[in-house]
């Protein structure tokens, strides 16, 4: 007696695992999605203020006249941007910098000695407590603390806390759509 098999289904099923590999195979969608986001997490903590990596607390500005430590006129945290920038990697950060190419996010990140090296004194617009206008101060050095608001842990080389878990939940849920 002949046997005859009849395979029932699995088109459909080998059709769902070519659209699981291609899905792998492309990772622009989630890595843009975790660039994206990241970035966007940086601005809010700016935004959120003092956290317990900083060096200082508030600055002198903020404290005088009100508003965010690391946020005057915004420029620095809508430079900001995540993009992808190869087939498994993101970049996040900002262009923007100041003076002899120094990154201006890079500098409050990590705090700097900024040293008068040209000229005898850094001269610069400072806010004074008793006029809403500018005044001029001099110094030899000023010293930027260190406050970081990034979503990255410099000394432990890792993601903070709720950025892994940021990037866990928008891989989980990639790989879940690419499931269903």
């Amino acid at each position: 007696m002949p046997l005859a098999i009849e395979q029932r289904g699995f088109d459909e099923q080998g059709q769902r695992l070519r659209l699981i590999s291609d899905g792998l195979d492309n990772l622009d969608p989630v890595l843009n999605a975790i660039a994206f986001d990241l970035a966007q997490m940086w601005r809010d903590n700016i935004n959120a203020g003092p956290n317990d990596r900083w060096q200082a607390g508030p600055s002198y500005r903020a404290n005088a006249f009100g508003g965010v430590t690391l946020r005057d006129r915004g420029l620095m945290q809508a430079s900001i941007v995540g993009q992808q920038t190869g087939p498994s990697e993101i970049t996040v950060g900002s262009p923007l910098t100041v003076s002899n190419g120094w990154n201006l996010l890079a500098i409050h990140e990590f705090g700097a000695d900024v040293i008068a090296k040209n000229k005898e004194w850094l001269t610069f617009r400072y806010p004074l407590a008793s006029s809403a206008e500018p005044g001029w101060a001099r110094k030899k050095v000023i010293t930027i603390p260190s406050r970081p608001t990034a979503p990255f842990d410099w000394d432990r080389d890792e993601l903070t806390p709720e950025a892994d878990q940021l990037v866990r939940s928008r891989v989980n849920d990639y790989l879940t759509e690419l499931c269903q």
